[in-house]
């Protein structure tokens, strides 16, 4: 999730005009932004604190945000070689990956196995009284895993239960598994968008509480 933007930009579109992703979150979730619960993980810890700051920012104002910190997804639970960018600040740290370098600095940091996670903590998850239906978006974007863990999702029957995935780590090869399983499923109705939204991504707006007085 490296900052959190694009959770961000779920909760408060208007502080992001025109970014790619904001139709998705229209087209999944109209406009019931403020009762979407947000997971996000981020393995480089360099993002730690301003994600917890993040995060208790969200619980402020009732948006339903959990943030894994120094955390790395993968499809085992391990301790994994992380690849971090010193120097590139300005960016976040963007390039930061799971994928080897030898320009970059390595970190070991520990690793979720997000196919277990995603069955215990979505598919069992209790729906509220008077909602008919549900729906899961993800955002994928785990350089160097991206094909991996989504493999792993179909193989363990979850991939379908997602309505949208998007992402900017799919090859072509996998984009046209994804279409051919498709072409011979009547049930699987998930969505697999190539989109690449790094539209603000060094922006770090204040996070404002305005106190109401009744």
């Amino acid at each position: 999730t490296n900052i959190g933007i694009q959770i961000r930009k779920l909760y408060e579109p208007h502080l992001y005009p025109n970014a790619r992703v904001l139709p998705l979150f229209e087209q999944i979730f109209g406009n019931h932004s403020n009762e979407v619960c947000s997971v996000g993980f981020e393995a480089n810890p360099i993002h730690d604190n301003y994600l917890k700051e993040f995060e208790n920012y969200c619980l402020k104002r009732n948006w339903r945000v959990k943030i894994f910190t120094s955390t790395a997804v993968s499809i085992i639970e391990t301790n994994l070689t992380f690849y971090i960018e010193p120097g590139n600040e300005a960016n976040n740290q963007w390039g930061a990956s799971l994928e080897r370098s030898r320009k970059k600095a390595s970190i070991t940091v520990p690793s979720i196995d997000i196919v277990s996670w995603f069955k215990r903590t979505v598919l069992d998850r209790k729906i509220p009284p008077g909602f008919t239906s549900s729906k899961v978006m993800m955002k994928s974007d785990i350089e160097g895993h991206d094909s991996t863990v989504l493999a792993n999702f179909i193989l363990n029957g979850i991939y379908c239960s997602i309505d949208l995935i998007y992402g900017e780590h799919f090859d072509k090869k996998f984009q046209k598994a994804i279409s051919l399983l498709q072409q011979y499923s009547n049930s699987c109705k998930t969505k697999l968008i190539y989109m690449d939204d790094e539209s603000y991504h060094n922006k770090r707006f204040s996070f404002i509480i305005h106190n109401s007085t009744n």
